[in-house]
């Protein structure tokens, strides 16, 4: 994702381009978590989960500066985090307070301790307090004033943005680069037509054709998984037919994963029947596939009580669903006699449906899952969180991700138990994984887009040119 308008420079709103590939120029975490989601330093070089779990205790990196010359301690930590507990960002609503312990060491006040508040940590950024005493809050949100490799030189809604080497930066050699540039161009040949012409290093967003053709002609490719495609159904609605779990599991067997993924993936997708991707800890392998069978389908849809099938309706975003995928999987449907209409709506409106409900429909989109499927969990499908609110939230789905969650450390085995209640369930219908790339140049070494622990996380400090 990449900023187009709005919110480029502070992190504390629950919305904004600051948790876009953006951020991590000109901002960075307190900690870093890699694509198993081990927990790693940043901002942070130690930290300690007390035995009660009642406290996270951080010692933070000394000699870090921003931007504008100001220090990075434990007064701008504490400040930092104060602004997420109040905004009641993600795991944040789980801190009750913070202390400081010295200046360089803050110590956590847990009200109730998830083991991915430390994920959270990992994926929340900091800025300049001096920077937002001295200028304010909208001043902030247009001008990124962080501890990152890079200083924020300029930006042009919809066209540019811009940043020049930080030499004061605090990984000493980095970054290797004297600026970094991302222009912002909507049409995918257009920007295709750029690259192979030599105008830009590298090229990213979801892979396509245009991709694909790029990457015959000897292009390399860095790429990864950001979550699954899926259909969400209406289970919590007790008059709508995808409260039966017959037809959730009829929805699994109607739909052919292998002849969307052949025909639309280029090879860069993958069917999947879970909501945990591949190559992470969550993922189960040996979880049985509900293979392609309309038959079977028909069969569920009988026993549900829908012989001739029904009535129902799709809904997805214009802006992050792929069309073609969608006009297959309402091709399948009614092959099975499930008649799906397609109501396409503007980015605004699919979140109200997230937010408000649905009914006797499916909600069509993508998700980005964390390395950590307790975050992941926590912030789509608990009975507590804001989203999906027409999903049947069931209390032993919410026992199992406490369960989970309360382990001190994260435990794959745990978030394992909750995959595969999901699927036994049928509460979503996955039906490819989501890739994400970067097309580079051959003399564009060390990129790390979409290899982290979520998307949005990269290392521009680390890229260097050979030419």
């Amino acid at each position: 994702m990449a900023p187009t308008a709005g919110n480029i420079g502070w992190p504390y709103e629950s919305s904004g381009y600051t948790t876009g590939l953006s951020g991590d120029i000109f901002l960075e975490t307190i900690l870093e978590s890699d694509a198993s989601a081990v927990i790693k330093p940043k901002l942070a070089t130690k930290w300690e989960v007390s035995s009660d779990l009642k406290t996270i205790t951080l010692t933070l990196r000394q000699g870090v500066k921003f931007h504008d010359g100001s220090d990075w301690n434990a007064t701008v930590a504490k400040w930092s985090i104060d602004l997420l507990i109040a905004a009641k960002i993600s795991d944040y609503v789980n801190v009750s307070s913070v202390d400081i312990v010295d200046n360089y060491t803050v110590r956590l006040n847990i009200a109730n301790y998830t083991n991915s508040i430390l994920n959270t940590l990992a994926s929340t950024r900091v800025v300049s307090k001096a920077a937002f005493d001295a200028h304010g809050i909208d001043w902030m949100r247009s001008n990124p004033v962080g501890t990152g490799p890079f200083k924020f030189a300029s930006f042009e809604p919809n066209v540019s943005l811009k940043g020049t080497k930080f030499t004061d930066y605090w990984q000493k050699g980095k970054p290797y680069l004297d600026g970094i540039e991302m222009y912002f161009i909507g049409d995918q040949m257009t920007r295709a037509q750029s690259f192979e012409a030599g105008e830009m290093d590298m090229i990213g967003g979801d892979l396509s054709k245009v991709e694909y053709d790029l990457q015959q002609k000897g292009f390399g490719v860095v790429k990864g998984y950001l979550g699954p495609f899926c259909l969400i159904p209406d289970s919590k609605n007790a008059d709508s037919p995808f409260s039966k779990l017959q037809v959730r599991q009829a929805l699994d067997y109607a739909i052919d994963r292998d002849a969307i993924v052949k025909s639309l993936g280029y090879g860069f997708w993958v069917p999947t029947f879970e909501f945990a991707i591949p190559g992470t800890p969550s993922y189960v392998n040996d979880l049985p596939a509900r293979a392609y069978s309309p038959d079977k389908a028909k069969q569920l849809l009988t026993e549900a009580g829908y012989p001739n099938g029904f009535k129902t309706t799709m809904i997805a975003s214009a802006a992050n669903t792929n069309h073609d995928v969608l006009v297959a999987v309402q091709g399948y449907l009614s092959k099975v006699g499930i008649t799906a209409d397609l109501n396409i709506v503007d980015m605004g409106a699919s979140t109200t449906f997230a937010q408000k409900g649905w009914n006797n429909a499916l909600l069509c989109l993508g998700k980005s899952v964390d390395s950590n499927m307790v975050y992941s969990i926590n912030t789509n499908w608990t009975q507590t969180c804001p989203w999906y609110v027409s999903v049947s939230k069931t209390d032993e789905l919410q026992s199992l991700n406490n369960t989970a969650a309360a382990a001190k450390e994260f435990t794959p085995a745990l978030t394992q138990k909750i995959i595969r209640y999901m699927y036994d369930n049928a509460m979503i219908t996955t039906v490819y994984t989501l890739t994400r790339d970067e097309l580079v140049r051959p003399y564009v070494h060390d990129v790390t887009t979409y290899t982290l622990h979520n998307w949005p996380f990269w290392k521009p400090a680390d890229i260097w040119l050979s030419k």
